[in-house]
């Protein structure tokens, strides 16, 4: 069985959850602070970060890249790609927008203030940064509002690797009360669809203690 050391509000150990989901495979969970790794978690990555996937074969995938990559290799029954390389390409280069500059850009600075400033350091939060983060929130908004407009999906006409690493972003922000769609019609009802799908119900069980999920968490129909 597969086993997959995550933590709660990390986009991209939520990503690979919703992936595994869709695929029905079966997987162990194993939670890690990755802000005080464990010594077993360090042997497997050095570097520290999650998410890291342990096959059936005992071998550690490292980062949502590598594991995205190596479950698409397995040609499960749900083709998470388009087959078109075009499209293939776009999926990859939302990906890379959301692991790395939605990331950089709008989750880091907001989980440090409203989480890990509390959890590890026992700080006030910086408002000046949690503004920041939300202004640049409203451009990564319009954008992917624009990819939706005409399109059911971010990429083509099907749910992709695309759709499900916008959502598991989203969803953190969703968690945290931090989800307004505002004029963002065509995110809402993308992200009412996405939350709707079966694989979202693990997502939707999560409840950190000390930190629990805001009052809409749960709800589907926003």
């Amino acid at each position: 069985m597969y086993k997959l050391y995550h933590y709660f509000l990390c986009p991209s150990s939520r990503f690979i959850r919703l992936v595994l989901e869709e695929n029905k495979i079966a997987y162990q969970t194993q939670l890690e602070n990755y802000w005080n790794p464990q010594k077993e978690f360090l042997l497997l990555n050095p570097a520290g970060h999650l998410p890291v996937l342990i096959d059936t074969d005992n071998y550690p995938l490292i980062g949502a890249n590598v594991c995205m990559e190596y479950l698409n290799n397995l040609n499960f029954k749900l083709n998470l790609m388009n087959g078109c390389y075009k499209q293939d390409a776009e999926i990859r280069r939302i990906f890379h927008w959301f692991e790395y500059v939605f990331k950089k850009e709008v989750l880091d600075p907001l989980l440090y203030e409203k989480v890990f400033t509390r959890v590890i350091k026992n700080i006030n939060p910086n408002s000046n940064n949690i503004r920041s983060a939300l202004q640049n929130l409203s451009f990564h908004k319009d954008y992917i509002n624009y990819l939706l407009k005409n399109n059911d999906w971010i990429v083509g006409g099907n749910f992709t690797y695309a759709d499900v690493i916008a959502s598991a972003n989203f969803s953190v922000l969703d968690y945290l009360g931090l989800l307004d769609f505002g004029k963002s019609i065509y995110i809402k009802e993308w992200y009412v669809k996405i939350k709707s799908r079966p694989s979202f119900k693990v997502l939707l069980n999560d409840d950190i203690v000390g930190i629990p999920p805001d009052n809409n968490y749960k709800t589907i129909d926003l």
